[in-house]
């Protein structure tokens, strides 16, 4: 145990009033050798101070009593450390004084049970007993203010879209035309495949993908020999979502894309069909009008078809031919909508 050096002030130290009555000085004389000698009497370490001439009246020649105060401080240390195990002990119903305990039972734990903070039980268990001092019963903290829990609205997603609730790959069909409509899905090859889904007007159905999945999907109106195609590869490269929508098979329904958390539209909902000259519309066997023509076929290009799309459908807004990589677009967001509308 470590004692701080000792100060001059709590040593009585008596002094002499100045007077010039003989009487007085006699007196004042008689008193202080009084005081004097009951101090030394009931205070031995004042005693050792005086004989080393420590604020002392007394001469500074009968200095010599060093050895023996260091004996008596030496004694009053260990008195002061068996005092504090005593008043420690006593805190704890324990006069051994070998842990330290709060009188009322546990200590609750610092800012709460959730706080993640060791409790204040731990903090203290092992403390240093001899050099610790008493001090007043730690009260039980209150307990801590729950903390606030946000929780997100239904189908809000953590861009701020819709879609945070919904796990996996999804697209969700709008069927906004007045027309029944069967979408169908096409996988590239080793993607599993994903049955069809009819909507009727106004209605909407969402459709969960494997992870990975990738491939095309397309209204089956009309002949199928040209028709609007939406593209998606789920969990590409950086785990992004990539989308299109493609006129280079034909367009025989209006169809856009884009992400549920907001982002980049793919695809317009205009209807091309109505303001198509008769050179680029696509027919059914029976010559009835359904949409408009590819632009390629087999790799070559049908130059009045690709002008005509170029008029409507902006360079990173779709694909007209098979180079315009500007229109597959990337999001992280998981979850599509896709709304179609019928032409004819």
């Amino acid at each position: 145990m470590a004692l701080s050096p000792i100060s001059r002030s709590p040593v009585f130290s008596p002094s002499i009033p100045s007077t010039t009555g003989t009487e007085s000085v006699s007196s004042c004389q008689g008193k202080g050798v009084s005081a004097l000698q009951s101090s030394q009497q009931s205070n031995p370490l004042e005693q050792l101070f005086q004989a080393d001439g420590f604020d002392s009246p007394l001469s500074a020649t009968k200095a010599g009593g060093v050895a023996e105060m260091d004996q008596l401080l030496n004694q009053v240390a260990q008195q002061l450390v068996t005092l504090c195990k005593d008043l420690l002990g006593g805190l704890n119903g324990d006069a051994t004084g070998d842990s330290l305990s709060i009188p009322g039972g546990e200590v609750p734990e610092i800012g709460g049970v959730d706080s993640g903070a060791p409790g204040l039980q731990s903090l203290l268990q092992g403390a240093p007993q001899a050099s610790a001092a008493p001090s007043a019963p730690v009260a039980p903290s209150a307990p801590a203010a729950p903390s606030a829990q946000v929780s997100k609205p239904e189908g809000a997603s953590s861009a701020g879209g819709p879609s945070s609730s919904k796990q996996g790959n999804t697209m969700t069909f709008t069927n906004d035309g007045k027309s029944p409509m069967t979408i169908k899905f096409t996988p590239n090859a080793g993607d599993k495949e994903v049955a069809p889904v009819t909507l009727q007007p106004g209605k909407s159905q969402t459709v969960e993908f494997p992870q990975g999945w990738s491939g095309n999907f397309r209204s089956t109106s009309g002949d199928g020999a040209a028709a609007t195609l939406g593209e998606v590869k789920f969990n590409g490269g950086g785990n992004q979502t990539y989308y299109d929508v493609s006129y280079i098979e034909g367009d025989n329904a209006a169809m856009t894309i884009k992400p549920q958390s907001g982002g980049k539209l793919s695809g317009t909902m205009d209807n091309l069909l109505a303001s198509a000259p008769d050179s680029v519309k696509a027919r059914n066997a029976d010559g009835s009008v359904y949409g408009i023509k590819k632009t390629t076929t087999s790799n070559v290009q049908d130059p009045g078809v690709v002008d005509f799309y170029r008029k409507h459908v902006g360079a990173d807004q779709g694909y007209v031919i098979p180079t315009d990589d500007l229109s597959t677009l990337g999001t992280s967001d998981t979850h599509l909508d896709v709304h179609l509308r019928d032409l004819a």
